[in-house]
């Protein structure tokens, strides 16, 4: 046999010869063997009948058991030289006896080599009762061990005293019972032998001494539970508590840890042996143990393999399909283990060197703050673990965020401390509070795009979602659409309870889900039985089958919810009913016991029933620490403890040993669920709550320097706010005030709105009326911070209330100038334009300034002389250099008149222009302020609109306006400003192409500044310009709007996401495409919304709906319908208003369409021909007045097809040439093609087929490179036309 790769010598002499050869030699038996078999015989002179019947009985046992069965196969029963013998096949190996006494002299013979012989004697003997066969006879001489395939088979030799079990049940089954009990004794016994006599650990080598087991050594199995050698330090418990429970049968102890059948013992030795690094532990006695303390584990995960294998399926498809993100939503109710499934993430994610972002909301806490904690704790890992190459990472942040990493440095404080070092030493302006909320949501989505990659893969988790505010929630929406992110899988648990409202989490997934991110959902519910016996069975270390009494009374118990299921198992520890018993060396527990245990339903309640029975102390502790939040640092604990009655130090070992806190290193500290720490606080009475945190929060407060109150403001003014009820005086509720305002200032500072918003009225609800005399400063103050706290986070119905104290009470004008700036920015987020063009009337009007009252022809000529008179002898330099506004009323005006204007674009039209002029004529008078740069800006806008034309005019006031934007480094206005600039003046003056990234940096610059309707607005003349004016190739125009239209829905700006929409069913169109672009993204169709628009009186909608169906049909060759669009659209006029690319665009195709139908001699030939001469003159004075570049090959075409219609031959002929060459020259592939297929057109019509075709396969070179694989075909039809 082999035996750590010695082979064991024959067990007897063979011989060639045919004589069998004497094996072994009793007083009653011998054993002899003849090649391959065996003979049994009697040695008695007159054998017994009995004895002859035992023989046949060995017969009958090995014919009845089936062949699978390990056993000495009997062949016959006949005489050998005359005596009762047996022949049966050899069996060849060692005998145990044997196999144990070589096994103490070998090395190699460690506790797994032994582990795997007892799982062949175990399963052999398993075989047997399967069979219902009891062995009745084990003992090392009766057990032949051999090898095979690497592993143990073990064969039962002698069958004398098997029993062959009976079907009778007429007794009960106790006689097979107690024959099977004998068997699991004897088996036990055996084990014993096995292990016994050595000390073990799961790397040691055997013993050699001669203290073995065999035949005649009775004495070895008969040895008492609490005297067994293996019972000692470093031998497996696991392995103890088998051997010890089978040897117990036969002494006659009762208990439910026992085995009922042989099947059992094997499953246990096989569970063993796979998992050799837990159940082969050597044994150590620690102070758990010597103190009876169940060292139970915090964060254990058993079961829930569906659910991991759908978790690394969503990571493994995030990683392969082109990045695109997933978020998988886990539900369940509380203690069901959802943060352990998730934290499965870790292993595939250490592969993949990714990176993990963890956040948890809780009840009590600041939820605006958690985003922000959870990226300041992930960089505070990336610092203290020193990860290797994160440079790659720095550089990313660096180029996405720049900048902006100072301006999330308050709340991300770690951030700048990673990028240390690596960040040009520059600051951004301030801004006012509701465009810094949208910049740090902006910034939020850079960084988060920043730290994911295809090398660096990113999982973030927001744990308990259900706790997760309004604008936490839009934030995380935010961010799972953000285009930009890639390679990143997000993670959302939350619980479901009937308590718990789940319509917010399920609106913000399913607006996930309309924007094109893939929402996975998994539902998990209680842990099954068996999986708590695993858990059971590896935490005390027990075999499963000895852990089953015990895990099934616990499920039944707490339901297999895993919290409840672990607090449980640590009250049994102890009440004295699950203990280490150091005699035996291993958990036991009293079944009864634990079955008559009256346990609550709830897990809360059992765990308060739980910490009642600690020492007062310890309650205290956990009181104390309940009301410190979800996590505290030390400091917190000692500040707000009652001075020398409280031992921090002492406290909190127990409580992490209790499994009630956990370390999260650097002296924090926070609780294992927050469960447990509502248990906790379920400790403090109902009636002493408010007395409770007022006087922690006092404690804190008087504890703290007034320098470091600001780190821990949070937490005084929670516990204080919670003990509002039991303040007296005035005083008192001035200085919970002044805390509050302090609290939601900082909180402001942090971009946390909605807990600012809260502090802030708690102390607006302390200020009474004889505050507004007595703390008048404070009063005010408080009023003027919540008011922009709620119109920030869009609280109306708090804000109203709170505008008109301050306006009635303040003891002047000028101190209710933030309240009018607060409640005019409210009145245009509600949409009454009107009213705020009232209120700034108002205010205008107070401050010493006129505001017009109503706009006619008269006072509009004369603003207009009146500004015109005032610029006309100032230079560019001389307006550039004007002295800055001092006059802080004057500034003020300024604020409220362009707080005005933009309402007046959509409200009173006609007004929008004066009140440009009237900002114009007071930085010119008064000297310039930042606003200032809009109104030359907006000025420069109406000089080049239709109402003037005077492109040179309104470009130096462009200039103007840049330059002064520099100067007063205006960064907030660079949205609007470039808006306005480069979407409405330069485009008459310098190259199409030149506008295209200054609108790309007006909107990285706007999401820094926060001005999200102008951010927007650039994206969308961005996207027209590209389209229309240089032709861009369309998938780049595909790609690019799909990206655009999900950045206006994730700002809510579903208006200019349409328009959006509009340009991009443009591009499909002109591709080919039969996606709709409308039902992609807004569920809704093109005639849906023209009829929207219409019935709204949204003319600018309508107007670029139109244009956008006339320009398609134009390519696509469906004159008549173009025709029938540019007749439809002269209801929508365009008026004075500025004009962008798309407006230019739409007259010279209007020209186009004119001079195709003029030449068609139709009845009203004259009437196109005057349009299209009207064109032509235009275009004539763009040209010439304006920019050669964007507008002269569009002139040559207008005249070429005048000539064409004309008959002028020759002139045509040039000017098509003309055309074709200028758009070459000025890369406008879309207009070179358009000027082939005219010129083919003109060939074709002159009968010069060849050229003609010349001329169409230019035309469909240059579609091709445009993308417009439909105008493609429609040329390629006409091409097959001309060639038949």
């Amino acid at each position: 046999m082999s035996l750590g790769g010695y082979r064991s010598p024959p067990a007897g002499p063979t011989s060639s010869s045919t004589q069998p050869t004497l094996v072994y030699q009793s007083a009653s038996t011998a054993v002899y063997r003849l090649e391959d078999i065996g003979i049994k015989v009697l040695l008695a002179e007159n054998p017994t009948e009995q004895q002859v019947l035992q023989l046949v009985h060995e017969q009958n046992v090995s014919s009845y058991l089936p062949p699978t069965c390990q056993k000495r196969h009997v062949i016959d029963v006949k005489g050998f030289k005359g005596d009762p013998a047996i022949h049966f096949t050899w069996v060849n190996g060692s005998t145990l006896a044997k196999w144990l006494h070589m096994a103490r002299r070998r090395a190699d013979v460690n506790i797994t080599v032994r582990l795997r012989a007892a799982i062949a004697i175990v399963k052999t003997l398993a075989d047997f009762h399967k069979a219902k066969v009891v062995y009745n006879n084990l003992s090392p001489d009766n057990i032949v061990l051999d090898t095979f395939d690497g592993s143990y088979i073990a064969t039962f030799i002698d069958l004398s005293k098997a029993i062959i079990l009976s079907n009778d049940t007429s007794n009960g089954g106790q006689v097979e019972k107690n024959a099977v009990e004998m068997d699991l004794h004897a088996l036990g016994r055996i084990l014993n032998a096995l292990f016994d006599g050595e000390r073990f650990d799961s790397n040691s080598s055997a013993d050699e001494s001669d203290d073995t087991s065999t035949e005649g050594e009775e004495h070895s199995y008969r040895r008492k539970r609490n005297k067994r050698q293996a019972q000692v330090e470093g031998f497996p418990t696991c392995l103890n508590a088998v051997i010890s429970t089978l040897l117990l049968r036969k002494e006659g102890e009762e208990t439910s840890e026992k085995y009922g059948n042989v099947k059992d013992v094997l499953s246990d030795l096989q569970v063993i042996a796979t998992n050799p690094q837990i159940f082969l532990k050597a044994l150590k006695v620690d102070d758990f143990t010597l103190h009876n303390r169940l060292n139970a584990p915090v964060d254990a995960f058993y079961g829930r393999q569906s659910e991991v294998s759908l978790l690394y399926h969503a990571f493994d498809s995030v990683n392969k399909h082109e990045g695109r993100p997933m978020v998988m939503s886990i539900s369940g109710s509380p203690g069901t283990g959802k943060t352990f499934l998730v934290n499965q993430i870790r292993k595939p994610l250490q592969e993949a060197n990714g990176y993990l972002i963890r956040g948890k909301f809780d009840r009590r806490a600041r939820p605006d703050s958690i985003i922000f904690l959870a990226l300041d704790n992930f960089f505070a890992r990336l610092i203290d673990e020193r990860r290797k190459n994160v440079q790659d990472l720095i550089q990313r942040i660096r180029h996405a965020v720049g900048p902006g990493c100072r301006v999330l440095m308050n709340s991300i404080p770690n951030l700048h401390r990673f990028m240390e070092g690596h960040l040009d030493d520059n600051s951004d302006g301030a801004v006012g509070s509701s465009a810094s909320e949208h910049r740090w949501k902006y910034l939020l989505c850079k960084l988060v795009a920043a730290v994911s990659s295809k090398n660096e893969p990113l999982a973030i988790f927001f744990d308990d979602l259900q706790w997760a505010d309004e604008t936490s929630l839009e934030v995380i929406r935010m961010i799972i659409t953000e285009p930009d992110i890639k390679y990143c899988l997000f993670l959302c648990t939350h619980r479901i309870e009937d308590k718990i409202p789940q319509h917010r989490m399920k609106t913000m997934f399913q607006t996930i889900q309309q924007q094109g991110v893939s929402v996975m959902s998994i539902k998990i519910g209680a842990i099954a039985k068996d999986t708590v016996n695993t858990m059971l069975s590896e935490t005390l270390c027990l075999p499963p089958s000895l852990c089953s009494p015990l895990s099934s009374t616990i499920h039944n118990r707490t339901g297999g919810i895993i919290l409840f299921v672990m607090n449980f198992l640590r009250s049994l520890n102890e009440d004295g009913l699950l203990w280490f018993n150091l005699s035996t060396r291993r958990w036991e527990y009293d079944i009864v016991g634990i079955q008559q245990k009256e346990v609550s339903a709830d897990v809360v309640q059992h765990m308060s029933q739980r910490m009642t029975r600690l020492p007062r102390s310890m309650q205290f502790g956990l009181k104390l620490c309940s009301c410190l939040g979800a996590s505290f640092d030390v400091n917190a604990l000692r500040k707000g403890g009652p001075a020398n009655e409280f031992d921090v130090e002492e406290f909190l070992p127990f409580s992490i040993e209790s499994g009630f806190l956990r370390e999260d290193g650097q002296r924090r500290y926070s609780w294992a669920h927050d469960q447990v720490q509502q248990a906790a606080y379920a400790l403090i009475p109902v009636g002493k709550r408010e007395s409770f945190h007022l006087l922690l929060g006092s404690r804190m407060f008087m504890r703290t320097p007034a320098e470091e109150l600001t780190n821990i403001i949070f937490t005084v003014v929670v516990n204080m706010n919670h003990g509002i009820g039991q303040l007296k005086t005035l005083a008192q509720f001035h200085e919970v005030a002044r805390l509050n305002l302090k609290a939601g200032k900082k909180a402001m500072t942090l971009s946390s709105f909605d807990s600012a918003a809260k502090y802030l009225l708690v102390g607006v609800s302390l200020i009474k009326e004889e505050s507004w005399n007595s703390e008048y400063e404070l009063s005010l103050e408080l009023h003027d911070t919540v008011c922009e706290a709620l119109f920030v986070i869009g609280d109306w119905e708090k804000l109203l209330p709170n505008i008109q104290e301050p306006l009635q009470k303040a003891r002047c004008f000028d101190d209710k100038l933030n309240t009018y700036h607060t409640l005019v920015r409210y009145l245009k987020a509600t949409g009454d334009l009107r009213g705020a063009i009232e209120k700034c009337k108002h205010v205008v009007s107070e401050l010493g300034d006129d505001f017009p009252d109503q706009i006619d022809e008269a006072l509009f000529r004369e603003e207009t002389r009146r500004v015109e008179q005032l610029l006309k002898d100032k230079s560019e330099a001389e307006l550039i250099s004007l002295p800055k506004m001092t006059d802080e009323r004057k500034i003020a005006s300024m604020q409220f008149l362009n707080h005005a204007l933009s309402s007046a674009f959509a409200a009173e039209p006609m007004l929008a222009p004066v009140l440009t002029f009237r900002m114009v004529s007071l930085s010119v008078e008064c000297g310039v302020c930042e606003i200032s740069a809009t109104a030359f800006a907006g000025y420069g806008s109406w000089l080049v609109s239709a109402y003037k034309s005077d492109f040179e005019g309104g470009y130096r006031m462009g200039h103007v306006a840049i330059e002064l934007k520099n100067r007063l480094r205006y960064e907030e206005g660079i949205p609007r400003i470039h808006a306005l600039v480069y979407g409405f003046i330069n485009i008459w003056r310098t190259p199409f192409q030149a506008s295209l990234p200054k609108h790309l940096e007006a909107y990285d610059a706007g999401n820094f500044s926060g001005d999200v309707e102008f951010t927007l607005s650039n994206l969308y003349m961005h996207g027209v310009n590209s389209l229309y004016g240089c032709g861009d190739n369309l998938r780049d125009v595909d790609s690019t709007t799909r990206v655009y239209i999900q950045r206006c829905k994730q700002s809510g700006q579903s208006f200019l996401g349409k328009f959006i929409c509009v340009i991009h069913e443009v591009a499909l169109k002109l591709m080919g495409s039969s996606e709709k672009s409308y039902a992609s993204f807004y569920d809704t169709t093109e005639e849906r919304m023209f009829i929207d628009g219409r019935e709204q009186s949204k003319i600018s909608l309508c107007r670029f709906i139109l244009f956008k169906r006339k320009y398609v049909a134009f390519f696509l060759g469906q004159m008549h319908a173009a025709a029938d669009f540019f007749e439809l659209g002269l209801s929508f006029p365009i008026g004075g208003n500025g004009r962008l690319v798309n407006i230019i665009v739409g007259v010279f195709i209007d020209g186009l369409i004119a001079f195709y139908y003029a030449r068609k001699r139709r009845s009203d030939e004259n009437r196109w021909t005057e349009i299209g001469n009207g064109v032509l003159s235009l275009l004539e004075v763009w040209a010439k007045e304006g920019s050669d570049w964007n507008f002269s090959n569009k002139l040559f075409l207008l005249q070429a097809e005048c000539f064409f219609l004309r008959g002028d031959e020759r002139a045509a002929l040039q000017k098509y040439n003309a055309s074709i060459k200028s758009a070459q020259d000025h890369r406008f592939i879309h207009e070179e093609g358009l000027a082939h297929e005219r010129l083919a057109s003109f060939h074709d019509h002159y009968g010069r087929r060849s050229e003609a075709l010349t001329c169409f396969n230019a035309a469909k070179r240059c579609y091709e490179h445009w993308g417009a694989q439909a105008v493609v075909q429609r040329v390629e039809r006409t091409i097959a036309k001309l060639q038949r």
